[in-house]
């Protein structure tokens, strides 16, 4: 039997004092028993009636809502978001859950084609064929650490799965077990109230990698659903490609998100685009994977930009990162900046106010725009309230700012007139490598709905095709089958 480190606790991220409880890292047996468990389930779930699905995903928000205010309270501890935050990411965890008990009925993902048959045909008969989609199998799902609850144990990749009838085994976030260990009681509530097999979901803690590359490999895992950083990800997707038989795996990774911000908008609306660049950089303090990270601007109009959003910037309190571990690495993205040729310090918070060994405030730098493209800072994400403004000589060179990106979650445009020559050039460019286009707005803050589509070209996720978020997530866990002459 293979053991992995023993118990540990997390911590009060507005303190760094730990908070009561222990986690149990999961071992290999824990993980092979999860895993077999769920692929008895899979064979059940496989034929469940929507309507079984459905009541089991109503029975799950049943549950989390009945724990509200012990999940709120612990969440708010582990992670250092306001109440207010914490609370608005439950609405949006349970309503997650109402919805997709809806789609678990609905069933959008299952495009049923029928091609009928033709006896008659020369020179061959044409048979029955009829195309539709069927569930995958067990899914490893690892939660975000910025969203524990709406991207956690009962969050998108959960309720995608359960919907198409896959079974679940959640690696809890290291950050806030506490939290998903409350979520987890509320499932496994809802599971023995409506009677669902055993095997339908299972939450194993863990802050080993060999813990969840151990889970990604069991031969039971079919597919996989992860949202974290580009190392984190990688690593799995490498493990599952070196499986005997290699599996999806669905990673949303994150990136920078550039903002670009044209003369006219500057001109126009100069003062509620400070504000709202402000408010988007700091929203969960900077922890979310849509922050906008660079903004493009032209050099004229930069100043008086600056001179603006710091007014706003220095109003803001600091707030406390999600753990240590992620303080320390937003400092060394700092220190990287700081130390860097040609780059500028627009606005650095007054760590003198600081509450706790966690809080950080908001960080804004500046470059010219070869610095930019030449140093490849358009691609070097800082989690955490940390923004670059590129500023262009002209709008040519914005245009080519817009060319280095490779890939990215978002790309957003202020702009006064969206048939203008310079919004269709950069229009053109941003769909190359985005998953979400902005007019108009901040990328922080998405609907989920039909249109959702939360992914993009590497590295802002693994596949490019699909969404984590949204109605259409639901299909990363089916696959098309086709039944020929079947009756």
């Amino acid at each position: 039997m293979t053991t992995f480190p023993v118990d540990f606790s997390a911590t009060c991220a507005a303190t760094g004092e730990l908070l009561p409880g222990t986690f149990a890292e999961a071992t290999s047996d824990q993980i092979h028993s999860a895993c077999q468990r769920a692929a008895v389930a899979a064979i059940e779930l496989r034929s469940a009636e929507p309507q079984r699905l459905s009541e089991f995903l109503s029975a799950v928000a049943t549950e989390v809502r009945a724990r509200r205010e012990a999940i709120v309270e612990r969440c708010e501890q582990e992670t250092g978001y306001v109440r207010a935050r914490v609370e608005g990411e439950f609405e949006r965890a349970t309503g997650q859950l109402d919805l997709f008990a809806r789609l678990a009925v609905e069933r959008p993902w299952d495009r049923t084609a029928e091609d009928p048959a033709d006896p008659d045909r020369k020179p061959f008969p044409k048979p029955r064929m009829t195309r539709r989609f069927v569930p995958l199998g067990p899914v490893a799902v690892f939660g975000a650490c910025n969203f524990p609850l709406a991207i956690s144990v009962i969050g998108n990749d959960f309720v995608a799965a359960i919907a198409t009838g896959n079974p679940v085994i959640v690696k809890s976030h290291p950050s806030h077990p506490g939290t998903c260990e409350l979520l987890g009681q509320a499932v496994k509530e809802a599971i023995r109230k409506t009677s669902m097999p055993d095997g339908t979901f299972e939450l194993l803690h863990g802050r080993t990698p060999q813990t969840s590359l151990t889970l990604v490999q069991h031969p039971a895992i079919s597919a996989v659903g992860f949202t974290g950083s580009p190392q984190g990800g990688r690593a799995l997707a490498k493990a599952v490609l070196e499986r005997d038989n290699p599996i999806p795996i669905f990673a949303e990774l994150g990136s920078t998100n550039p903002v670009f911000l044209t003369r006219e908008a500057i001109a126009n609306r100069m003062t509620s685009i400070a504000e709202g660049f402000a408010a988007s950089l700091r929203f969960g303090n900077g922890h979310m994977c849509t922050k906008p990270g660079v903004v493009v601007i032209h050099d004229d109009d930069a100043e008086a930009f600056i001179n603006a959003t710091k007014q706003i910037l220095a109003r803001q309190p600091d707030l406390p990162m999600l753990s240590g571990p992620i303080a320390e690495a937003f400092d060394r993205g700092v220190a990287k900046l700081r130390s860097a040729a040609e780059v500028k310090e627009l606005f650095i918070a007054d760590a003198s106010s600081t509450d706790g060994p966690w809080h950080r405030g908001a960080h804004w730098f500046g470059m010219p725009v070869e610095t930019a493209i030449n140093d490849h800072w358009l691609h070097s994400e800082t989690f955490g309230p940390l923004s670059i403004l590129v500023r262009c000589p002209s709008e040519h060179d914005m245009i080519r700012v817009a060319e280095q990106f490779h890939g990215s979650l978002t790309s957003t445009i202020h702009c006064e007139d969206a048939k203008s020559a310079f919004c269709r050039r950069w229009r053109a460019v941003a769909e190359r490598f985005s998953g979400r286009i902005v007019f108009n707005g901040w990328p922080t803050g998405m609907e989920i709905g039909a249109a959702t589509q939360h992914g993009g070209p590497f590295p802002a996720s693994l596949d490019a095709s699909s969404t984590s978020v949204g109605h259409s997530s639901t299909e990363r866990f089916v696959r098309p089958l086709c039944y020929q002459n079947w009756p």
